[in-house]
């Protein structure tokens, strides 16, 4: 039987990470054969489910797979401190999703993958790497090195400002136990064609709140999925990349390929821009060639 992405029942559900309650989506299609292989799909920075990882799950899960969408702690409807964003408490998150996922009778246990994009590519290649049960991962525009990316965003001068402006807020940190809350772009220099998706978000989710403190700005220069990737051992990864991507280079996308040891497998998309994958046409092409790689090494 064949499933269109708008037959799937999405139900609200949630779960709990290192304490903290995550709000979740779980996407099931009818007709799913039991116990079904599932993903966890993870948004990217400062994302929410309601954004464009909806579409994603609803694709992946009209192929035959049970999909769980979340917030990570501290945004959306889950709970946790505000204006943080820490890469490896969103590992723990993504991790618990797919613990979630294993509880669902619905699940098989042995047949977990996960998909990430942007942000959450990194997410899903380190949950991967931690996670012994996940099978694949699949990383769409992601990061290899996030220190080395933040640097990238900016001229020399921009840099040694930015370097200034957290070495004053360390000291802060270390003297009263606060970090300043300041604008994402202060961390993440956005490039023209994010500042025009920024401003569909905001038009679309008014109420949306997205602030970070600089204390975060550390914890993402830290994070290196570069490293996970090494880690993958035999599980198999899907990259995807754009050659147009003003904002997450393609050649993080090759960076992490090299790095992968497992089966492994390189998509290059031409003249398309980092959120070019989350257009309609585009992602309906994209989501075709991930559920082939599911299918291969995670159903």
């Amino acid at each position: 039987m064949q499933v269109k992405p708008e037959d799937v029942a999405v139900t609200e559900v949630e779960f709990y990470s290192d304490g903290t309650r995550i709000a979740a989506e779980l996407f099931l299609p009818p007709g799913l054969g039991v116990p079904a292989p599932a993903v966890v799909v993870a948004h990217g920075f400062g994302g929410i489910k309601a954004f464009f990882v909806a579409d994603i799950a609803r694709a992946i899960a009209a192929a035959g797979f049970a999909c769980v969408t979340f917030d990570y702690r501290g945004f959306g409807e889950s709970d946790g401190p505000r204006n943080r964003l820490h890469p490896l408490e969103q590992v723990e998150d993504a991790l618990a999703a797919a613990a979630y996922l294993r509880t669902r009778d619905e699940v098989d246990p042995e047949r977990v993958g996960v998909y990430g994009t942007s942000f959450g590519g990194g997410i899903a290649i380190a949950a991967a790497a931690l996670d012994p049960k996940m099978r694949a991962a699949v990383c769409a525009v992601g990061i290899s090195d996030c220190g080395h990316w933040l640097r990238s965003l900016r001229r020399n001068w921009e840099w040694i400002e930015f370097q200034h402006l957290l070495e004053k807020d360390r000291r802060n940190r270390l003297l009263t136990g606060v970090s300043e809350v300041v604008e994402p772009e202060v961390i993440m220099v956005r490039d023209p064609e994010s500042e025009k998706h920024e401003q569909y978000l905001r038009e679309n989710w008014p109420d949306r709140a997205f602030q970070l403190d600089l204390a975060s700005a550390d914890a993402i220069m830290a994070f290196r999925s570069v490293d996970y990737a090494k880690r993958l051992g035999d599980k198999a990864l899907l990259l995807v990349g754009v050659d147009e991507d003003g904002l997450t280079s393609y050649d993080y996308t090759v960076e992490l390929y090299e790095a992968a040891t497992g089966p492994k497998k390189l998509i290059e998309l031409s003249g398309m821009t980092h959120h070019d994958i989350y257009q309609p046409q585009e992602r309906d092409g994209l989501m075709a060639k991930v559920v082939e790689f599911l299918k291969e090494h995670v159903a």
